[in-house]
């Protein structure tokens, strides 16, 4: 299913479409531009299901 992320911080948006990928995408985001670590749940999480 493709899911899609939208960083709080900062409105960036992320779109995938397997959870490993969306988890890649989002923790490298969060890292690169936030200096942040974000979980794999936590991305689960807060991602959501698109349609398209």
């Amino acid at each position: 299913m493709h899911k899609h992320f939208t960083c709080d911080t900062c409105g960036h948006m992320v779109h995938a479409d397997s959870d490993d990928d969306m988890v890649r995408r989002v923790q490298g985001h969060m890292k690169a531009e936030h200096g942040k670590d974000i979980t794999r749940e936590e991305v689960l999480k807060m991602a959501k299901g698109a349609q398209h």
